[in-house]
């Protein structure tokens, strides 16, 4: 089990979002509690219908400089970094900046493509284009570990805050939706062949998503309304290539291990963002752990119904939306639920509904059997 000690609180100074729901938080966050969403049926010549939550095709995500050399997902992560960072109260030292990049599939849709130059296919590389634009001197760091790569991300954040070697940590991810990614769910047969509906009985797969999100954490806050994450631990089942265990063993020992890193107690969570994908043995697996832990009741939800599973992006772009709702006192609703489908009975939130939320938890899991749990706590 990995995890990071909690000796100097890490606080999340800005963020942004961008997703097809829309391309600022606040868009976004009004869609979520309005229970709308993105994914839309999308005719395909060799696997028929297929759901997915997808930019419009002409979607410029529209830089401050000139961004004409960058590809689609390069765009998308300079426009949701400049958002983040044009919120903070003062402009920083780039120098005491550190990017951190989640992503699983970064520029892979021009494989296929001779005339692009293949070694930016490497997202070290295209990460390092992102940083050359924000004129940043340090060495960033990617992080590519299938589905828990944004909390992970935000772990590897988190543990180098604890140094203080950088002032600020710039945490960014994002995917896109290309035939690559879309062949590889297909192959599985893991597609839902409607919009996903995550927890429920009637549940038969994942809607894949595109999108990206951007963090900026610090250990000193700006203000007593940031948010703070108090732990992140991981761990691995050991279990299967792509399927988790059954058990939920692996993703109850990182709750485990985020609670006491936190010095809180189980019966302290006022609500559970979960990683709900909508696949059978995922959406169990995570009611199993979480009857583990003993909070099978607390209110729970999903928003892959909202935005698709936005895969490298998915950790950072849900623990956003989850200190948004913090803040606001709101829980999320999870669209697509209606009847239970677990063998462990989950308190699944239907309705945009008042909470008073101070303790919050984010899960993750994702192929090769990792997990993550994240804990953030209102001041």
């Amino acid at each position: 089990m990995a995890s990071y000690n909690m000796k100097n609180p890490v606080y999340i100074l800005s963020d942004s979002v961008v997703t097809p729901l829309g391309q600022t938080i606040e868009e976004n966050m009004e869609k979520l509690y309005a229970k709308t969403s993105a994914v839309q049926a999308y005719a395909h010549d060799q696997m028929g219908t297929v759901y997915r939550s997808k930019f419009p095709d002409n979607a410029t995500f529209q830089t401050k400089n000139n961004s004409d050399l960058y590809t689609k997902i390069e765009r998308l992560f300079i426009y949701s970094i400049e958002q983040a960072l044009s919120k903070l109260s003062a402009d920083v030292d780039m120098s005491q900046v550190l990017f951190v990049f989640a992503s699983t599939k970064g520029n892979i849709e021009h494989i296929a493509n001779p005339d692009f130059d293949q070694d930016r296919l490497r997202i070290g590389v295209m990460a390092n284009h992102i940083t050359a634009y924000f004129n940043n001197p340090n060495q960033s760091i990617v992080v590519s570990n299938a589905c828990i790569s944004g909390l992970q991300a935000i772990q590897y954040a988190c543990q180098v805050l604890q140094h203080k070697k950088y002032s600020h940590v710039v945490v960014t991810g994002a995917d896109c939706v290309s035939d690559f990614v879309l062949s590889g769910f297909y192959s599985f047969q893991a597609l839902s062949p409607f919009p996903c509906k995550p927890f429920d009985k009637d549940r038969a797969g994942v809607s894949l998503g595109e999108g990206s999100g951007t963090l900026v954490l610090s250990s000193q806050p700006e203000s007593e309304n940031n948010i703070e994450i108090r732990s992140v631990v991981s761990s691995n089942d050991a279990n299967h290539l792509s399927g988790p265990s059954r058990t939920g063993e692996g993703l109850a020992s990182a709750i485990a291990g985020a609670i006491k890193e936190a010095g809180i107690n189980a019966s302290d969570i006022d609500v559970i963002s979960a990683h709900g994908t909508a696949t059978m043995y995922n959406d169990e697996m995570e009611a199993l752990a979480f009857q583990t832990i003993g909070i099978s009741s607390v209110p729970v939800y999903s928003v892959k119904g909202n935005v698709g599973h936005t895969l490298g992006a998915a950790g950072i772009i849900e623990t956003i939306y989850l200190a948004k709702s913090m803040q606001s006192d709101q829980l999320i609703p999870s669209i697509g639920f209606s009847e239970t489908g677990t063998s462990v009975a989950l308190n699944v939130v239907t309705q945009t509904t008042a909470k008073k939320l101070i303790t919050a938890l984010k899960t993750a899991s994702g192929f090769g059997g990792g997990n993550t749990a994240l804990i953030l706590k209102k001041q």
